[in-house]
C-alpha cells in the first residue's frame, strides 16, 4: 500500500497510466465497434466471401450512380474499367426480349464485344433509374441471380418506382359563379374548374332545408346528392346565412307565397339523384346574391353576395374543364392531376469474384477493407481482445483517478488550472469540442478523395479518436478532483448567479424594514379581498367578517409581542441583566428582535462578570506582590534607620544613605498607594457612611496644607457657606481625597498665582471645587488623568506615580459622591459632589488622626 501510494506522486506513473488509457480506450472502442457492426449486419452468419460479395455488390451500386450520371463519357467509362468496374447501360421500360451479349442493346458500354459474348444474364447486378417529364428521377436497385427468366420479366411498371401520372398545386384566384349554367367554378390560372360538391340553405315551407348537390361532368349540370334538415354541415357559421334569409323574408312579405314553392322546385328537382338547373333561381326572389352562406366542396364557406358572376357564352379565353381529375385541398389550394412521360435506364454490371488489395483507389477495396478488418480481429479472438483492453483501461483510469489531485510536496487535494475553471463553463466547452470533432470526422470521411486510401481514413479516425479520448479523460479526472477537494459544485457559473440570487433576496428581505413588511401583509389581504369581491356573491359578508377577526387577532398577537419586547428593554436599562424573553410564540421580526435582547442580556452578564473576575485578579496580585515585597523593603528601611543613627566619618557615605532613606520611603508610599487604589477600585474598603459639616470638614482639612502651599508660592483663597451644609460620607475617606487633591496642587500648580476652595450648596447637592494653574501644559483630557499612572507632567521631573486621582475617584464612588476633573486650556479643575443631608440630628465631632484622617467620636 506505501508503495501504491508513493506511485500516485510519480510522473512516470502518471504518463505510463495516461498512456494505456488511451490505447485501451481507443482498443476498446474499435473492438467495440466490430462487435456491435458484426451482430447487427449479421457479420457472424456469414463467411468472409459472402461478406465480400455483399460490399462488392454496394459498391456495384455506387459505381452505377456514377456510371448514369456519366453516360456518354468514354473518359469516365474508361477509368471505371480500370477500376474493374465493367458495366452496360440500356434504355428501355423492360427487359423482355433483351440479347445482353448484343453491344448495339446499350446506349453505354465498356465491356468489349468478346466480354460481352461470354456474359452470363443470370449473374447480372441490375440498378433502374428513371427520369420523369416533371424533372423528378427515382432509381431502384434490381438484382437477381440464377434466373434469367425473372430478369427478361423486369419492366418499369413491375419495379413501382413511378406512377403514370402526377399532381400540381394551383391557386384559386377567384370562386365563380356562371350566370349562363348555373355552374359554380375554381378560376386557376385563367382556366375554369368546377366545385365538384355545393351545399344551400334555404328557409322554404318546410322550415330550414340543406340541398347538396354533386357536378356531373357527362351533362355538365348539377345533380341533387340530398336533401336534409341537418345544417351541422357548415361548422357553426349558418349565422353567416340570415343576411340572405332575411332579404328573402322581405321579398315574400311583399311578394306572392306562390314563390316559394316554385324555388324548391327547382332547388330540388325531380328529387334525388335527378339534374337541377340553378340558374333558373335567377328568375325568382332566390337569385344568387340572396343565397347566404354557401359549402364548397365541405371544406370552404362563401356568400352567395362575394360571388364572381360570369356568362360562359361570352368568355373567349380560358379553358373550362369538362372531367374529373382535381380537388380542393384543406389549404384552399387546388390539386390538379396531370400526365407524367417516364424514360428508364437499366444499368447492368458484373460483380467480381475478387479485386487487387494494392488498388486501394477503387470503391471496391474501399467497401472491403472494413470486413477484412473485421474478420482478421474475429480470427484473433475479438471477445478476448475486448476483454483485457477493457480491464487494462479501467485499471489506468482508476489509476489516475487514484492520482489525481495530489503532489509529492503537498499535503491534500491540489487543483490546478484546469481543475478552477467553472464546471459547467467547462463541461460546454468540451462538449463543444467533442462534437466539432465528430462533425469534422463526419465531413472528412464522407469524401470520397479520403475514402479512397484505407489507410488515410484510419489515420484519421485514430487522430481525432486519441484527441476525443485525451480529452474526455482529463475532464472525468477534472471532475474527480474537483469532488475529492469537496464542494465542487460552488465552482460553476450557474451556482455563482443562483448565490448571487440568493443573497440579493435574502439583503433585500433583511433590510427592507418591518414598515414594509406589514405593507406587504395589508397588500396580501386587499388582493385577498379583491378577489373575494369578484368571485363570491352570497358568502361576502361571511368573508369580510371572518377576515377582518382574522387581522384583528394577529394585530392584538403583534401589539402584546411588542409590548413584551418594550418591557424586556426597560428591565435591561435598569440594569436587570438576567430578565429573559419568552421568543417561542413570536413571530418574525419580533422574534428576532426578542432573542437579539436576550443576546444583549448574556453578552452583558458575561463582560461584567469576566471584568469582575479580572478587577479581582489584579486586586490579589498587586496585594500579593505587595506583600512579598512590603516584608523585605521593612528590612531595608531598618537598616537604613540604624545606619542613619551610627556615626559616619565618610562624607559618601552618608550621602548614599540618605538617597537610599528617601528612595525606600518613596517605594513604600508607592505600594501603600497600589494597595489602597486596587482596594478602592473593587469596593474592598470598608465605608463608615456618618453625618458632617462640610464647610468645617474642608476648612479644617484644608488648613493643614497652608504652610507647605506657601512653601510652593502658591496663595489658598477658600470661598465658605454661609450656612452649615450636610453631608453623608467616611470622614476618612473624604480627607484621603482632600489630601491627594491637595498635593497636587503643591506638586503641579504654577509658583506665585492662587488656589481657589469653592463650597457652593443647592437643596440637593453640595460641591466642592478646587481651581488652580498649572506649571505644565495639560495635553489630556480629565478622563484620561483619572486612569492609573497617568501623569500630567509628561517629562516625569517631579515625584509622583500617578495614581492620586485614580484613587480619589474610586473613593468618591466608595463614598456615594461624584468626581468631575475639566481641563480649559493651563486651568486646572476638580469638582467633588455630595448628595446634601437634612439638618435633623446632631453633628459628629470629627478627631484628626494622621494615619487615618478625620474620624468621629
Amino acid at each position: 500500500m506505501f508503495k501504491v501510494k508513493r506511485l500516485r506522486y510519480s510522473i512516470v506513473a502518471k504518463l505510463t497510466a495516461w498512456l494505456l488509457c488511451i490505447v485501451s480506450v481507443m482498443g476498446t472502442a474499435v473492438l467495440g465497434i466490430c462487435l456491435v457492426a458484426g451482430v447487427y449486419a449479421g457479420l457472424w452468419e456469414q463467411t468472409r466471401e459472402e461478406t465480400l460479395k455483399d460490399a462488392y455488390r454496394y459498391a456495384n451500386m455506387r459505381y452505377s450512380v456514377g456510371a448514369f450520371d456519366n453516360r456518354g463519357n468514354s473518359a469516365y467509362a474508361e477509368k471505371l474499367r480500370r477500376e474493374f468496374f465493367k458495366y452496360g447501360i440500356i434504355r428501355s421500360n423492360g427487359l423482355e426480349g433483351v440479347d445482353f451479349h448484343d453491344k448495339l442493346t446499350y446506349t453505354d458500354t465498356n465491356m468489349t464485344e468478346q466480354e460481352l459474348a461470354g456474359l452470363n444474364p443470370d449473374e447480372l447486378f441490375l440498378y433502374l433509374f428513371v427520369e420523369t417529364s416533371n424533372g423528378y428521377s427515382t432509381r431502384e436497385v434490381l438484382d437477381y441471380y440464377g434466373n434469367y427468366e425473372d430478369i427478361a420479366s423486369l419492366s418499369v411498371e413491375s419495379s413501382n418506382l413511378i406512377e403514370s401520372s402526377g399532381w400540381s398545386y394551383l391557386y384559386a384566384d377567384r370562386i365563380c359563379y356562371d350566370v349562363a349554367e348555373g355552374i359554380l367554378y375554381y378560376r386557376a390560372e385563367g382556366n375554369y374548374y368546377p366545385v365538384q360538391n355545393v351545399s344551400l340553405c334555404y328557409d322554404g315551407s318546410q322550415g330550414r332545408m340543406v340541398y347538396n348537390y354533386n357536378y356531373d361532368f357527362n351533362h355538365n349540370r348539377y345533380k341533387l346528392n340530398y336533401r336534409s334538415f341537418d345544417t351541422s354541415i357548415f361548422d357553426g357559421n349558418i349565422e353567416d346565412v340570415p343576411a340572405g334569409a332575411e332579404a328573402q323574408t322581405q321579398v315574400l312579405q311583399a311578394e306572392h307565397l306562390d314563390q316559394t314553392a316554385m324555388i324548391e322546385e327547382i332547388l330540388g328537382g325531380e328529387g334525388e339523384g335527378s339534374i337541377v338547373d340553378l340558374a333558373q333561381l335567377d328568375k325568382t326572389t332566390f337569385r344568387q346574391s340572396n343565397w347566404g352562406t354557401i359549402l364548397l366542396d365541405n371544406i370552404r364557406n362563401i356568400r352567395g353576395d362575394e360571388l364572381m358572376l360570369i356568362d360562359s357564352d361570352n368568355i373567349a379565353d380560358g379553358f373550362f374543364v369538362r372531367e374529373a381529375g382535381y380537388y380542393l385541398n384543406e389549404d384552399y389550394t387546388l390539386v390538379v392531376r396531370e400526365d407524367i412521360q417516364a424514360d428508364a435506364y437499366w444499368v447492368v454490371s458484373l460483380v467480381p469474384d475478387d479485386v487487387p488489395p494494392d488498388r486501394m483507389d477503387c470503391i471496391y477495396n474501399q467497401e472491403s477493407w472494413p470486413v477484412n478488418f473485421f474478420y482478421d480481429i474475429a480470427d484473433r479472438d475479438l471477445f478476448q481482445g475486448l476483454g483485457i483492453s477493457i480491464m487494462v483501461m479501467l485499471l489506468s483510469f482508476g489509476f489516475l483517478v487514484y492520482a489525481a489531485g495530489h503532489r509529492r510536496t503537498v499535503d491534500g487535494i491540489v487543483l490546478n488550472w484546469f481543475d478552477r475553471i467553472p464546471i459547467d463553463l467547462l463541461s460546454v466547452f468540451v462538449g463543444g469540442v467533442e462534437l466539432f470533432l465528430i462533425y469534422i470526422v463526419w465531413c472528412i470521411e464522407s469524401e470520397d478523395d479520403v475514402r479512397k486510401i484505407a489507410y488515410i481514413s484510419m489515420g484519421v479516425l485514430g487522430l481525432f479518436g486519441v484527441m476525443m479520448t485525451v480529452i474526455a479523460v482529463a475532464y472525468m479526472l477534472s471532475l474527480c478532483v474537483r469532488v475529492k477537494a469537496g464542494k465542487w459544485w460552488r465552482n460553476s457559473i450557474c451556482y455563482r448567479i443562483y448565490s448571487w440570487i440568493r443573497d440579493l433576496v435574502v439583503s433585500v428581505f433583511r433590510h427592507i424594514g418591518l414598515l414594509w413588511k406589514v405593507i406587504f401583509l395589508i397588500g396580501v389581504f386587499s388582493v385577498a379581498e379583491l378577489f373575494a369581491l369578484i368571485v363570491l356573491d352570497d358568502g361576502l359578508v361571511a368573508f369580510y367578517l371572518i377576515e377582518r377577526l382574522v387581522l384583528c387577532a394577529a394585530v392584538c398577537v403583534l401589539v402584546i409581542q411588542i409590548n413584551k419586547l418594550q418591557k424586556a428593554g426597560e428591565r435591561l436599562a435598569e440594569g436587570d441583566l438576567t430578565y429573559k424573553i419568552d421568543t417561542e410564540n413570536m413571530f418574525w421580526n419580533c422574534r428576532k428582535h426578542g432573542e437579539n435582547l436576550n443576546k444583549i442580556s448574556e453578552g452583558m452578564s458575561k463582560a461584567v462578570d469576566e471584568r469582575m473576575k479580572s478587577e479581582r485578579l489584579k486586586t490579589e496580585l498587586i496585594t500579593n506582590v505587595s506583600h512579598d515585597i512590603k516584608t523585605p523593603l521593612t528590612s531595608i528601611i531598618n537598616y537604613v534607620d540604624l545606619l542613619s543613627r551610627e556615626e559616619l566619618h565618610n562624607d559618601k557615605a552618608a550621602e548614599y544613605l540618605e538617597v537610599l532613606e528617601r528612595q525606600s520611603s518613596k517605594l513604600k508610599k508607592l505600594i501603600e498607594d497600589l494597595v489602597e487604589a486596587s482596594k478602592a477600585s473593587t469596593g474592598n474598603l470598608a465605608v463608615d457612611s456618618q453625618k458632617m459639616d462640610v464647610g468645617v470638614f474642608v476648612t479644617q482639612t484644608v488648613g493643614e496644607f497652608e504652610e507647605k502651599l506657601s512653601a510652593a508660592g502658591l496663595e489658598l483663597i477658600v470661598s465658605k457657606l454661609e450656612e452649615p451644609a450636610y453631608i453623608m460620607a467616611d470622614g476618612r475617606h473624604v480627607w484621603r481625597v482632600i489630601d491627594n487633591l491637595m498635593n497636587n496642587i503643591c506638586k503641579y500648580a504654577q509658583e506665585g498665582s492662587r488656589v481657589y476652595v469653592n463650597l457652593e450648596a443647592t437643596a440637593q447637592s453640595v460641591s466642592i471645587t478646587f481651581r488652580n494653574i498649572s506649571k505644565y501644559p495639560l495635553n489630556i483630557s480629565g478622563e484620561e488623568l483619572m486612569e492609573r499612572f497617568v501623569r500630567g507632567d509628561q517629562s516625569r521631573n517631579t515625584e509622583g506615580h500617578g495614581l492620586g486621582l485614580s484613587i480619589a475617584q474610586s473613593l468618591m464612588k466608595l463614598t456615594g459622591g461624584d468626581m468631575n476633573i475639566i481641563v480649559d486650556g493651563d486651568l486646572f479643575k476638580v469638582v467633588l459632589v455630595f448628595d446634601r443631608c437634612a439638618p435633623d440630628t446632631e453633628v459628629p465631632k470629627l478627631v484628626l488622626d494622621q494615619e487615618e484622617g478625620y474620624s468621629s467620636v
